[in-house]
Parts: C-alpha cells; sequence; structure tokens
C-alpha cells in the first residue's frame, strides 16, 4: 500500500509541469507597476504581462488628471463630454457608489481643493487660509454630476479626479487580461493595490508584506493571499510641503487632509473596490470606517491610528507571531 501511494506521488510530481517565474516592472499611472507571473511558458508568460501593461496604459491614458488628452482632462476643461468610454462611466458611477456608502467621504469632485493646496504651497509657500478653502468647497458635491444620455457634465466651477480608485480599476483589468491569457498565478502590484490569482509556485498563497507607515524600508506584517485584492492607503503617500504636514487625501467635508490615521488596508474581492474603500474608510477614521468594514461582506481592514492604535476587522487576522506587534510598531 505504501509502495503504491509513493509511486502515485511520484507520478503526480512528473506530471506536474514545472512553473517558471516571470516578472516586468514598468512605471504607469504615477507609480511603479510590477507584474509578477507564474507559468509553464516563459514567452506566454511574457506575452501575458506585455498585453496587461497594454491595459493599464489604455486606462492611464482615459482616466489620468496629467494627460492633457484623457477622458478626465477633456471633462475637466470642458465641463462635459460626449460618448465617453465605459471605462469613464464605471468608475464615475462606482465613485458614486462609494461616494453614499461613505456619507460624502469619498468624493471624486474634491480636484479644486487638491489644486488650491498646490498652487499655495507653490506659489505662496503656505498653506491654504480658512477663507480659501471655505470657498473652494463650494464646488465640491459629486451630486452635481450627471450621466445621461452618453453624456458626463460636471458643475461649471468643478473638476474630477479618479486617483483614489482608478488604479484599482486598472489593476483589476489587468488581472482580466492575465487569465484571458490563460495565466493562472499572478500578482499585479500597482504601488501598494495589488491583487492576486492563484498561487505563488510552491507556496499556499502570495505573501504580502505590510509596510510599516513610518519606515517603508521595513515590514510589520506579512499577509498571504489568494485571489484575493489587498490596497493601503496611507498619509506617507504624497505631500504638498516639505515636512509632510499636508497630504493628498483630503477630507472633502472639510477641506482639510485627514488626520486621525496613518494607514488603512484593505483586503477585497477586487482592487476596484479595495480602492475606493481605502481611502474611504482613511477618511472617516477608525470608528466610523471600522463600522463600515464590518457592514460588508468578504471584506476585512486593518487600521492604523496616529497614536499607532492598530484596530483590526472581526476576520482579519495577524499571522506574522509577533507578540508584541502593537509595542513594535509604537516604538518605530
Amino acid at each position: 500500500m505504501k509502495k503504491a501511494l509513493l509511486c502515485l506521488l511520484i507520478l503526480f510530481i512528473a506530471c506536474t509541469p514545472r512553473l517558471y517565474e516571470v516578472k516586468e516592472t514598468r512605471e504607469l499611472m504615477g507609480t511603479f507597476v510590477t507584474i509578477t507571473v507564474h507559468h509553464p511558458s516563459k514567452d506566454a508568460g511574457n506575452k501575458a504581462i506585455s498585453a496587461a501593461f497594454d491595459e493599464i496604459l489604455r486606462i492611464e491614458n482615459l482616466l489620468s488628471n496629467y494627460k492633457n488628452t484623457s477622458e478626465v482632462s477633456i471633462l475637466n476643461k470642458n465641463k462635459i463630454i460626449e460618448n465617453p468610454s465605459e471605462d469613464l462611466i464605471k468608475n464615475i458611477r462606482k465613485s458614486f457608489f462609494y461616494g453614499e456608502l461613505s456619507d460624502g467621504h469619498f468624493d471624486i469632485t474634491v480636484q479644486p481643493m487638491l489644486d488650491l493646496y498646490k498652487e499655495s504651497f507653490q506659489l505662496k509657500n503656505r498653506p491654504p487660509t480658512a477663507k480659501e478653502i471655505e470657498e473652494t468647497l463650494e464646488k465640491i458635491s459629486y451630486k452635481e454630476i450627471k450621466i445621461e444620455n452618453r453624456k458626463i457634465a460636471v458643475g461649471n466651477s468643478q473638476k474630477i479626479t479618479l486617483g483614489g480608485i482608478a488604479k484599482g480599476y486598472a489593476v483589476d483589468r489587468a488581472v482580466e487580461i492575465l487569465k484571458k491569457h490563460n495565466i493562472k498565478n499572478a500578482l499585479v502590484n500597482a504601488g501598494g493595490d495589488m491583487r492576486a490569482i492563484g498561487r505563488k509556485y510552491g507556496s499556499a498563497g502570495w505573501s504580502v508584506a505590510l509596510a510599516n507607515p513610518r519606515n517603508k524600508d521595513e515590514y510589520i506584517e506579512i499577509i498571504p493571499i489568494s485571489d484575493k485584492a489587498i490596497v493601503t492607503s496611507g498619509d506617507y503617500e504624497r505631500f504638498f510641503n516639505k515636512n509632510k504636514s499636508f497630504h493628498h487625501i483630503i477630507n472633502p467635508n472639510t477641506g482639510y487632509s485627514a488626520s486621525e490615521l496613518i494607514s488603512v488596508t484593505i483586503i477585497a474581492n477586487n482592487a476596484f473596490d479595495a480602492d475606493a474603500l481605502s481611502t474611504s474608510v482613511f477618511v472617516l477614521g477608525k470608528e466610523k470606517g471600522l463600522e463600515l468594514i464590518e457592514n460588508l461582506n468578504n471584506t476585512e481592514g486593518l487600521i492604523i491610528t496616529k497614536e499607532r492604535e492598530i484596530i483590526k476587522s472581526t476576520g482579519f487576522s495577524l499571522k506574522s507571531g509577533r507578540e508584541n506587534f502593537q509595542f513594535y510598531l509604537r516604538n518605530t
């Protein structure tokens, strides 16, 4: 019996194809995007990765604020766009969903406030005044965006940004392209917006390092994921001033940088939702943010407050074995 089982095991191993790791990094969507594929054919892996990068570039060309020919830039300039792509429509409709879900704490019409901070620091070397912020707040309301008759329109003084949602969408689209190329094991990482399919060769899943928000060269947890997305939003990503006291995650209700948290990590079925949700929770803060996570199916989260308090959703487990996890973070 034992010999028969041994023979079956040897036969299984012999019949299991070797998987090669194929990996490439490109600079897209304002960050570095790395796609890792494990596949029996290196050529097929490279072809799939190239197609996935082409898809991310296509999304960037449509949804970026920094490309003058993008649909977002055209909408911001003309206040209306006719026959928009389904990609733009999907992103705006999804932003509506999270605007409602977060009670207005996720709002893609926050772009005028971002412009105000950028111009104030660059031209005047100071933060905006309370009066300037109050005046700009009048331009912010996603409820003024209209989608009808194959047209999208915004208010006369409005601009949108998809910076809190489009990257997750691009990651998901890249994953779909990989699947169309018969890729069963892959990890797409767009500057912290990640989605895994299958597993890393020789492992039960893909291991994702959760960075220390105050030292990106260190990690505070290794999170295994398979067929899931994981996205982290933090106050350390982009800043308006040199001493990093004003960051880019603006509370659209107050006009100021959200200050209660330093990072939010969301695990969900897809990166599109995880991206928008991580930003929503970051702005909502620990209590309302955690409540939102707990009310969503197939969603878990880890919140780190400014005081280094660690808050986990019910199903979020830390598996690194660090007995003094919170002490470790407090002292970094």
